[in-house]
């Protein structure tokens, strides 16, 4: 699919799109309690977890999981829980990302099927054993590996995971534990270590909570046009850091940025400022931040952004040519992606199958007129974005 997109003005009112993240969390919640989800969002990853529950219920020996890291890293200690003996494999963007964490899976053996050039643990591969009571992981590949041993030590009834240092998207190790303990469990997490007991869990009865990171697309493309937006179905944002932080940094910039009960707020003002921020822990703002940063005076940086390029496409080399395509200067050195706000002109991209790199290209077009090819990737996060974009007043015509 190709859209083409006319220079617009974003605003009104949307509902921001269900957080997948929270969504996976819930439907593998399934295996250990029983969830009855109001609805169950839509998007490719979601469609994956909710497949992959059913085929381990169903016996199956063979797991497809599509492009879903999240379900993927997730997975494979709850595997080990139920030792189960299993091919998994995905699409070729997952068949990229390393695996290479699993190495401190103790009681754990992971046969790759098509042995790589370095060595490395990828897709395809046989996963069997047996999880060990007590677990050492390295947290700086991916902090879904940590969610799924919560889980994992969930079914065993017990276990504890000793966290090795430096830990990367540490709110999402927090949104796991706040799942678990939601329906009766015992995460305690403290510094490195995490400690997990569950016996007899609720039932869990409930509807899935809005996504920070993919309503910020909105949120931006709002203030990038002149427009002001209120978007509501989010969650109140917790205390730990996290997606929702994206309501703070909008505000160092000078717009206007702020959470009531369920919405959103924004509303662009007279004063720009650069913005600096780290995105180790938060690296899913990274695209939508790249088109605020894109249109303000000055040097902004995203600093620490070295795992931006396990994503679903290389997102340093992403960002930085979707921006160039749209006239802005950007470059990376040393872990920090420099961008040199200006005016976008008019640009044209092909999405690398990563979601998000369509929907900066998408926000950058709504400034500067613009073309997204391939633009059906948003499909894996979020199915509605080119209609939602609309609804607000976009320019959006299929070509």
């Amino acid at each position: 699919m190709i859209i083409g997109i006319e220079r617009s003005r974003i605003e009104g009112e949307v509902k921001a799109p269900p957080s997948k993240s929270f969504a996976i969390r819930y439907v593998l919640l399934s295996l250990i309690t029983d969830v009855k989800l109001e609805s169950i969002p839509s998007s490719d990853d979601v469609t994956v977890a909710n497949k992959v529950v059913h085929d381990l219920k169903d016996g199956r020996d063979e797991l497809f999981l599509g492009g879903s890291a999240t379900t993927l890293r997730m997975v494979i200690p709850i595997l080990l829980a139920l030792g189960r003996k299993i091919k998994i494999d995905g699409d070729q963007t997952l068949r990229r990302r390393p695996l290479n964490s699993l190495r401190y899976l103790k009681g754990g053996k992971f046969t790759t099927l098509q042995p790589n050039a370095n060595g490395s643990i990828s897709l395809p591969m046989v996963v069997e054993g047996k999880l060990e009571q007590e677990t050492e992981i390295e947290g700086w590949e991916s902090s879904q590996y940590v969610s799924g041993l919560i889980y994992a030590y969930c079914i065993l009834g017990y276990g504890r995971i000793k966290v090795i240092p430096p830990v990367s998207s540490k709110g999402y190790i927090h949104m796991t534990a706040d799942v678990i303990n939601s329906v009766g469990g015992k995460v305690e997490i403290r510094d490195d270590v995490i400690e997990i007991k569950c016996s007899k869990l609720k039932k869990f009865h409930g509807s899935v909570p809005g996504d920070y990171a993919l309503a910020s697309f909105y949120a931006i493309g709002a203030l990038i046009t002149g427009g002001e937006i209120k978007i509501s179905s989010l969650y109140p944002p917790p205390s730990y850091f996290g997606d929702h932080e994206i309501v703070n940094m909008i505000k160092q910039t000078g717009a206007v940025s702020e959470v009531t009960g369920d919405s959103w707020f924004v509303k662009g003002s007279d004063v720009r400022r650069p913005l600096a921020v780290s995105i180790n822990d938060v690296p899913d703002l990274a695209p939508s931040l790249a088109g605020l940063m894109a249109t303000i005076p000055g040097e902004s940086k995203m600093l620490d952004s070295e795992r931006l390029r396990i994503k679903e496409s290389d997102r340093i080399n992403t960002i930085i040519s979707t921006l160039r395509s749209f006239g802005i200067d950007a470059h990376y050195s040393s872990g920090t992606i420099t961008i040199v706000g200006g005016e976008p002109k008019r640009g044209e991209i092909t999405c690398p199958n990563d979601h998000r790199i369509a929907m900066l290209a998408g926000d950058l077009a709504l400034r500067a007129g613009g073309i997204v090819k391939n633009a059906e990737c948003v499909s894996k996060s979020n199915p509605n974005y080119w209609k939602d974009l609309a609804s607000l007043g976009a320019k959006i015509r299929e070509i």
